[in-house]
């Protein structure tokens, strides 16, 4: 659709002659999809909205509605495709890969199983889905001879996205070739759908496969990492600014911005193109991406803030000598955590003092913090603030700011004399050693989870290979080690003074940050340990200023036990992911865990991964080169001159780690993580005090249930709430929207998507398709 969309008034008339192909039935629509995406990283969400996308098209513009998804060049497919696919009204799914021997069975064709129990009958096209120009009758002749025992399959051919599609002499040569192998063979010119009717009247056992279709190019987990982050932050901004502007809408009577959300949300499924999000494009296609992911993103920034500026309707104004900032929780439930923001000083500081916060949040007093702000001039006016603080469910939380004076900004007493740095918050205790920055105990409530030396930055010898990763020949590694003092004052921008690598640079009621600075060959990083004053769970930022070649870079983090099931997050699911140090890809989350203990790590966009005997390896960034591969070619980056590699430069990751009991942490990891990626959207105001203030607009009461979206509804007058079982556990919940005074009852089976329809006039809320 992807190509239709951009190219229809200048092919219009090539356009209009597709369009009659069509109606007459000798051009058939496949797959339908707005474009084939990579399959393992985007969210469900995202899925759902790019089949949406192309259904609507394809329906409107030419009445067709496939019933079999294709996406052949794609690097692998998450299990929870099945139930989407399923729930979208396919029955079948044509894959090139992974290749034959990543199963225990040759037959191509197979039926593949979903978390909640839905299959699809998929078809593994082994010959690949393009042939080379003018050889088209020879590799069928090939495909034959391998598939004789088949008694129907598939073959693909046409030059496909590499350029020229079906040629005039391979036409040719195909219909000879029909003509001479009539006896032994019925080859005709078909289409997918029918295939897969006469693969299902032929009355074949196929075999089950009930796991994701991986692994595949495990480079492309990494690659073009600030791609997969700036997609991740859309996909963000787009689902959470999407309840928010409901909100607005719908209590506050504000024009729901339909056509610029739509524009975003075309911008991220583009982005989510098979070779843009997995980073095997060249350079020019990353500038591409980032660009159209910024102009998402830029949408998004605009509309966020007219609805949040709507949100405050009823607040009152500011008092004299304060400062206000507002926070908009987008989530059913309510918040209790650590939130950071920016504000003004009521007027510049020319004395010399400095003020210090003190906030409420919604008229009740909370733990405050002032911290070193994003501006460095040299006037006591901008203030970054931290709170502790319980926000609100769908609603906007008032954050009020009064200042007191103290003698000067606040400093920290070193840490570099004592052998290690021990923060102890009653529930949570953690060790970090001054002469390696690193974490040699994590500790809650009394139990370790960690081995001495974890929170390690990494480099291995990896491939130049876009796709690959690692070298057959060796995977030599070497750790970035604790800067000097005079090393690190240097790379901290300290010109005048030697200060230790390891130090507290923020402390107070809220939280504590430990800073480290690390070194090797070219590189540099800094990370710091972000330890709240309550909880259980910490952060880890971490900046790399990396220059390596063909090298990739893991934080390694040694669990405390050996042996466990190594999870990660996919689509509307988890799924057990592959041990014994192998590349694996996962969305928001990853977790160790056996019987007694879960460690789990929360990313916001970082999908790859790594475990081996209880060591994590978090894949951060790879510097390979852009689109490299050898093939049955030369091997290529040998060219004499300097060659540009991946990832040259500053990159920053963001981990929220948590450890305890499996049970309870296990149950709502899904919603933890949605709120460290949909983190709640604060801005300094000083409302109008007119209006009328309502409450929340939707609350759930099953921590493992969550809001995957609440959106305007494309096709008729009213709103789409979509919501998933999380944990993989048959469970109920109510869905509360006080503004009607509705409660609708929800009973889920393990991993289930529901699709609700809200009729904003009534509250009448009533179940809906997938699709809108």
């Amino acid at each position: 659709m992807r190509f239709f969309d951009k190219n229809f008034e200048r092919l219009q008339d090539l356009y209009e002659r597709i369009k009659e192909k069509v109606k007459e039935g000798s051009w058939k629509i496949m797959g339908g999809w707005y474009l084939q995406p990579d399959c393992n990283m985007p969210s469900g969400e995202s899925i759902i909205r790019n089949i949406a996308e192309g259904r609507r098209f394809f329906m409107e513009e030419f009445g067709k509605r496939p019933t079999t998804a294709i996406n052949f060049d794609s690097f692998g497919h998450s299990q929870g495709l099945v139930q989407i696919l399923n729930q979208a009204g396919f029955d079948s799914y044509v894959v090139c890969r992974p290749a034959k021997d990543n199963f225990d069975f040759t037959s191509q064709n197979y039926r593949w199983k979903g978390f909640n129990g839905s299959e699809v009958i998929v078809h593994r096209s082994d010959e690949n889905y393009n042939s080379v120009h003018g050889h088209a009758a020879e590799e069928l002749e090939k495909f034959l001879n391998e598939t004789r025992e088949e008694e129907v399959s598939l073959f693909l051919w046409g030059v496909g996205d590499h350029g020229g599609g079906a040629s005039a002499q391979d036409l040719k040569d195909l219909e000879r070739m029909l003509q001479e192998r009539r006896e032994e063979y019925c080859i005709i010119h078909s289409d997918v759908e029918s295939f897969f009717q006469e693969l299902r009247e032929s009355g074949e056992e196929l075999p089950l496969v009930e796991r994701g279709l991986n692994p595949v190019a495990e480079g492309c987990y990494t690659s073009q990492i600030r791609v997969k982050q700036k997609h991740r932050l859309l996909e963000n901004e787009i689902y959470s600014g999407e309840k928010m502007f409901s909100a607005a809408s719908l209590l506050y009577g504000k024009k729901y911005p339909a056509r610029a959300v739509h524009e975003a949300v075309k911008d991220l499924l583009f982005a989510e193109f098979h070779d843009a999000l997995p980073g095997s494009g060249t350079q020019l296609v990353e500038e591409d991406t980032l660009r159209l992911l910024d102009h998402g993103l830029e949408i998004m920034s605009r509309e966020k803030m007219k609805a949040g500026i709507a949100l405050t309707a009823g607040e009152k104004a500011i008092e004299d000598g304060t400062s206000c900032v507002f926070i908009y929780n987008p989530h059913p439930y309510e918040i209790t955590g650590q939130f950071a923001f920016e504000a003004g000083l009521p007027k510049q500081n020319w004395e010399d003092v400095f003020y210090y916060p003190e906030c409420s949040c919604n008229g009740e007093p909370v733990k405050t913090q002032g911290e070193m702000e994003s501006s460095h001039f040299c006037i006591d006016w901008r203030k970054k603030v931290v709170i502790e603080a319980t926000l609100k469910p769908a609603c906007m939380n008032r954050i009020d700011i009064r200042f007191r004076a103290i003698p000067k900004r606040p400093v920290f007493q070193p840490i570099s004399g004592k052998k290690e740095y021990v923060f102890d918050n009653g529930a949570m205790r953690a060790v970090i050693n001054t002469a390696t920055g690193l974490m040699d105990s994590y500790q809650v409530d009394g139990t370790e989870y960690i081995k001495p030396g974890s929170f390690r930055l990494t480099a291995y010898d990896d491939t130049y290979n876009s796709w690959g990763l690692r070298t057959p020949e060796s995977c030599g590694e070497r750790n970035l080690t604790l800067l000097t003092p005079h090393e690190g004052s240097a790379f901290s921008g300290l010109a005048d003074k030697v200060v230790p690598s390891v130090k507290v640079i923020e402390d107070g009621p809220v939280r504590t940050v430990v800073e480290a600075l690390f070194g090797w060959h070219e590189s540099k990083a800094y990370q710091r340990y972000i330890f709240p004053k309550e909880g259980t769970a910490f952060e880890i930022e971490t900046g790399v200023y990396w220059n390596e070649k063909d090298t990739f870079l893991k934080l390694n983090i040694q669990a405390a036990y050996e042996s466990g099931e190594y999870l990660g997050q996919v689509m509307f699911g988890r799924e057990t992911l592959r041990q014994e140090n192998r590349e694996v890809v996962a969305q928001k989350w990853n977790a160790f865990v056996n019987e007694d203990k879960a460690l789990t790590v929360i990313n916001c966009g970082t999908h790859g991964s790594s475990i081996n005997a209880g060591k994590i390896g978090l894949t951060l960034l790879r510097s390979a080169g852009y689109s490299a591969a050898d093939g049955n070619f030369e091997r290529t980056l040998r060219e004499e001159r300097h060659t540009v590699r991946m990832e040259q430069g500053e990159r920053i990751f963001r981990f929220r780690i948590e450890a305890g009991k499996p049970g309870e942490l296990m149950d709502g990891l899904d919603r933890k993580a949605q709120i460290f990626n949909e983190a709640p959207y604060a801005f300094a105001f000083n409302p109008s005090g007119k209006g009328e203030k309502r409450g929340e607009l939707i609350t759930i009461d099953n921590p493992a249930v969550i809001l995957s979206a609440f959106k305007k509804a494309a096709s008729k007058d009213g709103y789409i709430i979509r919501v998933y079982e999380s944990a993989g556990k048959k469970a109920k919940a109510d869905l509360k929207l006080s503004a009607w005074k509705t409660v609708y009852t929800l009973e889920f089976n393990p991993f289930e998507i529901k699709t609700l329809f809200l009729d904003g006039k009534t509250g009448v809320v009533s179940e809906a398709d997938l699709l809108d």
